[in-house]
Formats: C-alpha cells, sequence, structure tokens
C-alpha cells in the first residue's frame, strides 16, 4: 500500500485489572456495528452523548488531545500529546486538564493532571516513524479521581485485537466542543504495534480510543497516534495497547515515590522534531492528528 502522509499537529496495562473495572460500563454498545452510521459523525443527542462521557478533550494551554478515562483516577492518551507543539518541550503535568464528557461547553468533571507516564523508548525527537508511533503511549494521573457514577471508566482489552471492527471516539479540528463517533472501522494493515485503519481522523484526535466489543463488552485496544492519506482515502494510524499497558502500570506504580507534578519520561526527558527525522526506509512522512 502507498501511503503519503502531510503534516498537522495539535494537538494496556497488560496487567490485568479488572476488578477495578466494571463488566461493562454502562450504556456502552454491546455488538459493534458492521457499517456504522455513514462515516464520521458528532454525538449530538444527550443519550448518545453520555454512552461515552469517558471519554474527554486533553487541554495542554496550547493544544488539545483525546483521552479516555480507564480507571477512576487513570486516563490513557499519546505519548506526543505531553509535548509542547511548538517548543518541543514535555508539559508539566499541571499544564494538563482532562475534561470528561465534554459536549457544547460543559464537561462532565473537570480534573488536573497529577502525573505523566510516557513508555520508555519513547522519543520525539528521532521523528514519528513506525518505531515511535509503535510507542506513542501515555498514562496520566488524575489529581482528584472521577467516582461519579454517571461517568464510568472504559475497560482496557483483556486479549490482543486481532481483528474484527472498531469504533473510534474523538475531539478534533472544528469540533473542540463536542465528541464524535465513527463506527464500523476496520484494520487495513499491520506492522508490529502499529494498525493501519480506515477512520477518519483530524488534529485533536490524537489519543483517541480504539474500542472493541469482545463477548458483549466494550474495551479499549489501541490508541490513535496519526493519520495519513492514502489511494485509498484517509488513514489512521493507532498503536496496540497490549504489552505496552503493562509497562505504563508497572512505571506508574514505582513513580509512587517521584514528587507529585513532577513528569516522568521513562527515562531522559524529551523532545519533539515533527517529521524531521524519520527514517527513510518507510517511505512516508507522518503526521500528529
Amino acid at each position: 500500500m502507498g501511503w503519503s502522509f502531510f503534516a498537522g499537529v495539535a494537538c494496556a496495562f497488560g496487567v490485568i485489572l479488572g476488578a477495578s473495572f466494571p463488566a461493562l460500563a454502562q450504556g456502552l454498545p454491546q455488538v459493534q456495528l458492521i457499517e456504522g452510521h455513514g462515516g464520521l459523525r458528532a454525538l449530538n443527542s444527550g443519550t448518545e452523548a453520555q454512552v461515552w462521557r469517558g471519554v474527554g478533550r486533553l487541554d495542554t494551554g496550547a493544544s488539545f488531545c483525546t483521552a479516555t478515562l480507564i480507571r477512576e483516577n487513570l486516563v490513557l492518551t499519546a505519548a506526543h500529546c505531553v509535548f509542547h507543539p511548538q517548543t518541543a518541550r514535555a508539559f508539566d503535568a499541571s499544564d494538563l486538564t482532562f475534561l470528561a464528557g465534554l459536549r457544547n461547553g460543559h464537561a462532565e468533571a473537570v480534573r488536573n493532571v497529577r502525573r505523566i507516564i510516557v513508555l520508555p523508548g519513547y522519543h520525539p525527537e528521532q521523528g514519528p516513524d513506525f518505531d515511535m508511533i509503535g510507542r506513542d503511549l501515555a498514562l496520566l494521573e488524575l489529581s482528584m479521581p472521577i467516582s461519579m457514577t454517571s461517568i464510568v471508566p472504559i475497560s482496557t482489552a483483556r486479549t490482543p485485537w486481532r481483528e474484527g471492527r472498531v469504533t473510534v471516539v474523538s475531539y478534533g479540528r472544528e469540533r473542540e466542543g463536542y465528541a464524535s463517533i465513527e463506527e464500523g472501522c476496520e484494520i487495513l494493515q499491520r506492522q508490529d504495534s502499529v494498525r493501519a485503519m480506515n477512520c477518519q481522523v483530524v488534529s485533536g484526535a490524537s489519543g483517541s480510543p480504539v474500542v472493541r466489543v469482545n463477548q458483549g463488552r466494550a474495551e479499549v485496544v489501541a490508541v490513535i497516534s496519526a493519520s495519513a492519506q492514502s489511494s485509498e482515502g484517509d488513514i489512521s494510524l493507532a498503536v496496540m495497547l497490549e504489552d505496552h499497558l503493562a509497562t505504563l502500570m508497572s512505571q506508574y506504580q514505582a513513580s509512587a515515590s517521584t514528587p507529585v507534578g513532577v513528569t516522568t519520561l521513562g527515562g531522559t526527558p524529551s523532545f519533539i522534531v515533527n517529521g524531521a527525522n524519520a527514517r527513510s526506509g518507510i517511505g512516508a512522512r507522518f503526521i500528529r492528528p
């Protein structure tokens, strides 16, 4: 497949957390739609939007991404979202705000971020090639848990995602104030932990959850990292959770002794260089949505 990637920046826990998550978040789909409802569409109705209140907008003060509440005090997003899109420096945890279920200017819950955990080996200064997209995950600890009965965390996958249609819920450019959904997305290509899909994503959709329904249980299997265009149209690139989630949880547990507000980057603090050093062997230029 020939992929052409264009610039545009905005911006698991393999440990089974079974008892920490509800078996099925209230109202979440119990079957995966095959065709969806005509591609990407706004979650306009109050009833439908309420189903996805665990998905929210992550604000940095300079940009925004999408993020998902996966535990009362933990949010999952893309790693590049925690770096400033212009200065390329890591944000302080206190710079980040999670707005759960944001719709028409109203968020169901607003929380500051207490701690940031990024996968080891993630070095945005190396450019967003497949290796970096395959590590583009971050875990955020909230300053206070979201323990509201109206906002239920969305579970993460207990088994690998090999095939099957999925749903993506995201915020994005020109739809910053409400979430949109695309159902019936399918895998087009696989490379290591990266999956190319036929979902539509734009600036701001980085960090969006890729959700499947497995045995009647909605669960996050991947996170959106980048977008692209191909001969088949717009595609998205997502990084699968699988073993990465266990690594993030291990880092999170180990960071308990780190002073509050200090960003834990799993190594030397990193900086973003947007595509400047992407590997030529991939034959593509990547873009962070």
